[in-house]
């Protein structure tokens, strides 16, 4: 395991850049996001599109953020989570804490299997021999 900061997002495969990256946030996290540092994580999100696939996987459920973002109209909550769904990354509602990092996992671990899938693949194919 290598630890190291990202600058996007919060978790990927080392060796599979263009792979999945996954973004957590808690619903107080989320809410902030949607708030005072609305900017700086629209510049994330930005970001994620060079990623293979980015995915924001949220440690609650809706109604958790909503009271997390006190004095925002719910309105304006789910115009912007749809809105930077349909832009940047798909927004993951997983309910708590454990979900949140059960479907992280699965996520980065469907990749592996798929890029292994792709080696073993390669692998069984025969390159003729060059003529030269």
């Amino acid at each position: 395991m290598i630890r190291e900061g990202l600058e996007t997002a919060d978790v990927c495969v080392a060796g599979l850049p263009d792979g999945v990256c996954v973004e957590r946030k808690s619903p107080p996290d989320l809410a902030a996001c949607l708030g005072r540092e609305r900017e700086r994580f629209e510049r994330e999100l930005r970001r994620g599109r060079h990623c293979g696939r980015l995915l924001v996987i949220v440690e609650g459920n809706f109604d958790d953020v909503a009271r997390a973002a006190q004095g925002m109209h719910r309105n304006s909550i789910v115009g912007t989570v749809a809105a930077w769904s349909v832009r940047y990354a798909p927004f993951i509602f997983a309910g708590d804490v454990a979900t949140a990092a059960a479907i992280a996992f699965r996520a980065l671990a469907s990749q592996v299997r798929d890029a292994e899938r792709t080696v073993a693949r390669a692998n069984k194919v025969r390159v003729p021999d060059s003529t030269l």
